[in-house]
């Protein structure tokens, strides 16, 4: 069964390849810490990226203590203007800033143009934006220094023009890409869905990529009453019908020969046995490169 292929072939050379969680956490620690000035963290959606970088920075309420006063962090997710991002950047100038789905951002040039000069390699960066905007308005000035300490989150990372390769060129690129081995020992941090959690982690070594979403969706079908939810769940893990129903039966107890396995397969799939020899095979071999 071959595994995901990944993102990597959009990567900077010098970009640093992360795997565990507790080195994810090391470098968000010094980020938050200020020893740090920019950082892009790139990796495929589902792995809890912005969750980690938020409790790094104070923002997430599962990490701070409580009546603590909110850290003053800009954190920016999804859709934003030009003139939202300018100003938000001159609210919170010597702050820490977390810019999270860059993929919509970098398709907007004024922004592009905007986060080049916020992440400026130097301690002060003088950002600037002259527009009817900011030269109508009393209290947005054109221009303003700030020392905040940037780190960009997102899916994938397109150089499209100069400006953008210029981020990439000055930033810490951190590509994170846990084993699916990882990301369950991680979900089993917080997940309270033990028979979802068990379902998932009976399939990791079947498939190419798990994703915290699909705890999150089998927790939620499950607590609905959909008698199928790990059907479900399986079909979203293994599109390919046939190769799932050779996965099932292969974890379900209650068949205790092959030949009751292959009848069931044919039954369902209307495929003939030696396909169901081969698809087993590539789930074998994919167990044993495990």
């Amino acid at each position: 069964m071959p595994h995901a292929a990944r993102s990597t072939n959009l990567l900077p050379e010098d970009a640093i390849r992360v795997s565990a969680y507790s080195d994810l956490d090391r470098y968000l620690s010094a980020f938050a810490g200020g020893a740090l000035q920019l950082v892009m963290l790139l990796g495929r959606h589902g792995t809890g990226k912005t969750k980690r970088v938020q409790a790094a920075v104070g923002l997430s309420p599962l990490a701070a203590p409580r009546n603590r006063t909110p850290p003053n962090v800009l954190y920016l997710g999804g859709h934003v203007s030009a003139f939202g991002l300018y100003q938000q950047l001159w609210k919170h100038r010597n702050c820490p800033v977390v810019i999270d789905d860059l993929d919509k951002l970098y398709a907007q040039p004024d922004c592009v143009r905007i986060l080049k000069q916020l992440c400026d390699i130097a301690p002060v960066k003088r950002v600037t934006w002259c527009s009817h905007l900011t030269n109508r308005s009393l209290e947005l000035p054109t221009e303003f220094d700030t020392t905040s300490t940037v780190i960009l989150i997102a899916n994938q990372w397109r150089s499209l023009n100069a400006d953008i390769h210029a981020l990439e060129d000055r930033a810490l690129v951190i590509h994170f890409d846990p084993t699916n081995e990882e990301l369950h020992a991680a979900v089993r941090t917080w997940f309270a869905d033990d028979e979802v959690y068990d379902f998932i982690g009976s399939l990791l070594p079947y498939v190419p990529k798990v994703s915290i979403r699909h705890y999150l969706k089998g927790k939620t079908l499950r607590h609905a009453g959909m008698g199928d939810w790990k059907e479900t769940i399986l079909r979203m893990l293994l599109p390919d019908a046939p190769l799932a129903c050779v996965v099932r039966l292969q974890l379900d107890r209650s068949f205790t020969s092959e030949k009751d396995r292959v009848a069931q397969f044919i039954a369902e799939t209307g495929r003939s046995r030696p396909t169901y020899f081969r698809l087993k095979q590539r789930v074998k071999s994919c167990t044993n490169d495990r």
